[in-house]
């Protein structure tokens, strides 16, 4: 009896001193983060976004969240930030809080050149640092080298695109089709020798087809350079183009909602799974907005305001990984990766990928020339 009695008791103890500790814990995140909301009021967020639409909208949702803090908003594309930012820190200039964007460009050049810092010591939210709570949990980081990228989003998508008006009766259904001598001439493609979603399109057919038939795709039919994304997206739309890799998919959801594009349409290949991810730079001038701004994108909050921001602007990835926010509607549903295949998908943006991503970048300059 007196040792049942005794079990009893210290079953109690333990179970209250558990109870102690997580209130301890509970207590302790939510001074950080009060103390974290008043420091960071009155100071400047220095924020570079992906020059996409669905982004800003995001930001514009945080502003009217957090209106104490000031936010500097500059919409640019990851290539051109990386230029933009690496000359800065080289010349002791360190403007920038945070970037948010497609992370190919974060992930290959950005984390190699010490343009961050760890993000981890960041992260407050018990919702956000929770690896129970997002789908795919050992893709939430760009790099095991420095867990410096968070990745929250994961979609489906192919950036690549058919003018069927221009295409000279040439239907594409698989990758060999692009081989068609009806299209040469007529394959426009975005700046080889950086990385972006052009290089992206290299990338897919380099893992589903092999880099025998890349070799083939550069050499034989006698691609058309477009130096930005917008070039490459007008020259489909007007039907300059049959065919153009690393479309910006925001542009053509505009044209087709307003009643254009008709005859612009998504290839059925080149398929990617591509990543958007938030990181804090070094030195960041401003460290409690950037713990504010991470901190709510990645919440449930942010996350449900992204998704519902960027589908009204795109018709694919308005998804997050995040297990409590769904996409608004089946046709951003249709975007979402096969979570438990993503070994077997074409990823830039994370260590793999980007390792494919740079032997088919290397097929082209061995193939073409330029830059090394």
């Amino acid at each position: 009896m007196v040792a049942t009695v005794l079990r009893v008791l210290a079953a109690a103890v333990v179970a209250l001193v558990a109870a102690a500790a997580s209130g301890s814990a509970h207590e302790a995140w939510e001074k950080e983060w009060k103390d974290t909301i008043a420091a960071a009021k009155g100071q400047t967020l220095a924020l570079s976004v992906h020059a996409a639409d669905g982004f800003a909208q995001t930001v514009r949702v945080f502003q009217k969240r957090f209106p104490e803090i000031n936010v500097e908003m500059t919409e640019i594309i990851p290539d051109a930030m990386v230029t933009r930012v690496l000359t800065e820190q080289k010349n002791g200039v360190f403007a920038w809080d945070s970037m948010w964007a497609s992370t190919s460009n974060m992930n290959s050049l950005l984390i190699p050149a010490g343009a961050y810092q760890d993000l981890e010591p960041f992260l407050i939210l018990p919702e956000v640092k929770d690896p129970a709570n997002w789908r795919a949990p050992d893709y939430r980081w760009t790099s095991d080298r420095a867990h410096q990228v968070f990745i929250h989003t994961l979609y489906a998508t192919t950036l690549t695109y058919q003018n069927v008006e221009n295409s000279d009766g040439v239907t594409i259904t698989k990758p060999e089709d692009l081989l068609n001598p009806k299209l040469k001439g007529k394959i426009g493609i975005r700046d080889p020798y950086h990385t972006n979603g052009g290089t992206w399109t290299f990338g897919s057919l380099y893992k589903q087809m092999g880099p025998e038939f890349l070799v083939k795709f550069f050499r034989d039919t006698d691609l058309v350079l477009n130096m930005n994304p917008r070039q490459n997206a007008d020259a489909i739309m007007r039907g300059d183009l049959a065919v153009g890799t690393g479309i910006t998919t925001d542009v053509i959801a505009r044209c087709k909602l307003a009643g254009g594009c008709d005859a612009v349409r998504p290839l059925p290949f080149g398929y990617v799974v591509g990543p958007r991810g938030v990181a804090v730079f070094k030195n960041a001038p401003h460290p409690a907005a950037a713990k504010v701004w991470v901190n709510w994108l990645l919440s449930k909050e942010g996350q449900q305001a992204h998704v519902t921001e960027y589908a009204k602007v795109n018709d694919a990835g308005a998804v997050s990984l995040r297990k409590d926010v769904d996409p608004p509607n089946a046709q951003q549903a249709a975007t979402t990766p096969d979570y438990a295949n993503l070994d077997k998908a074409f990823i830039p943006g994370v260590d793999s990928g980007d390792a494919v991503l740079s032997a088919a970048m290397k097929l082209y300059i061995d193939v073409k020339g330029g830059p090394r």
